[in-house]
């Protein structure tokens, strides 16, 4: 994260720098506090709210003679909390500057994952120049595992080949030569050029088949159907045809829309028909609908076999 940070000047901070100055030297700060308490500081402020964490600085340089880029890490790997208020020490332990906001977190501090901070600390207040940074030499991160973000190197292609280094991430070429070096029809056991589509293998290439083939006379039992003669039964729709309670008629009118021709002995047809026609209530008349459903079975000709019905008013 990179942010432009305007904190407020502390008077303990202020009067440090002025007795630098006087020496003929620059305030020192060495030191970054982190703490998750939101509020509006003022100058009087000594210290933070709730102060989390305390992390030297990094390094910093200056970037405007009232502005000093500053960078660190928390590296607390138990800890996890919003920064919500952070404070500038000097290296004689006073509060030079302190930045908070009631609503705006400045950041989140994950358990197990360093937390890269870097601040564009703006010191319109303070003489230019007055304040320095000292810094450890750098940021230095931790190595990336499986299980904490970290630094890592991309492996070369000879690495990627081997597949041995497990701490070593893989570009898209290195996966390439990996497959190429362990997946490739050169390595494969068949010959250097793949099979024509068109091949197929002789008899004596297949392993593992019977002596003979079939292997012998046999007959399915009856746990299996025999396609070539098993009956069909055909569902046929008559209903818009016209209104009847003769499953003979209603069969007519099915065999019109499937011929009697298409049949074989055995074959079912369900015809579905209906049947309206008013009816009394005991006030008085309605209209009364019999949908009904027949089975029937061609044995030379055809004879129904079951018959249901659903009747309603309407």
């Amino acid at each position: 994260m990179s942010s432009t940070l305007i904190p407020v000047i502390t008077q303990v901070g202020l009067q440090a720098v002025f007795n630098a100055s006087n020496s003929g030297l620059q305030a020192e700060i060495t030191e970054i506090a982190l703490g998750d308490q939101a509020w509006e500081p003022d100058s009087f402020a000594t210290a933070l709210k709730n102060e989390r964490r305390r992390v030297p600085i990094s390094n910093g340089e200056r970037i405007a003679p009232t502005q000093i880029h500053i960078t660190a890490v928390e590296d607390g790997t138990q800890l996890e909390y919003w920064v919500r208020e952070i404070g500038f020490y000097l290296a004689d332990g006073s509060l030079l500057a302190i930045w908070s906001h009631k609503t705006q977190a400045l950041a989140y501090k994950a358990a197990g994952v360093d937390l890269l901070l870097a601040f564009d600390m703006a010191l319109a207040a303070l003489p230019a120049e007055s304040v320095t940074v000292v810094g450890t030499g750098g940021v230095s991160l931790p190595p990336a595992t499986t299980t904490k973000l970290g630094v890592m190197r991309f492996a070369t292609t000879t690495e990627s080949k081997a597949g041995a280094v497990t701490d070593e991430a893989v570009t898209p070429k290195g996966m390439r030569s990996h497959g190429d070096a362990r997946y490739s029809k050169l390595a494969h056991k068949h010959d250097a050029a793949y099979a024509a589509l068109s091949h197929q293998h002789t008899w004596s290439e297949v392993n593992e088949k019977p002596a003979s083939f079939p292997p012998s006379a046999h007959n399915h039992d009856d746990r299996y159907v025999v396609l070539s003669g098993a009956p069909r039964a055909v569902y046929v729709d008559v209903r818009s045809t016209g209104n009847t309670s003769s499953s003979s008629t209603a069969l007519n009118w099915a065999l019109a829309i499937h011929p009697n021709s298409g049949f074989n002995e055995n074959d079912h047809i369900i015809v579905l028909y209906r049947n309206r026609y008013v009816r009394g209530t005991g006030n008085g008349s309605a209209w009364w609908t019999d949908d009904r459903t027949t089975t029937l079975i061609k044995a030379g000709s055809w004879r129904a076999i079951a018959t249901s019905n659903n009747g309603y008013w309407g």
